[in-house]
């Protein structure tokens, strides 16, 4: 799924279960390496970072 796309709550979802990866609870799984886990975790932070920066602009 496109990260623009994605609600604010499947954003943290996906930013704690990256954390799961990292710490040995979940198998990384299809994304194979830490650097990747890493890499998808920063993406989702971005994007949540970007939107939570939008709403402020509107209040």
């Amino acid at each position: 799924m496109e990260l623009k796309k994605m609600s604010l709550q499947q954003l943290k979802h996906g930013i704690i279960r990256c954390e799961a990866r990292l710490s040995g609870i979940l198998p990384i799984g299809l994304m194979r390496t830490e650097h990747r886990v890493r890499e998808a975790m920063r993406e989702y932070q971005t994007e949540l970072d970007n939107r939570k920066q939008k709403e402020l602009d509107f209040k």
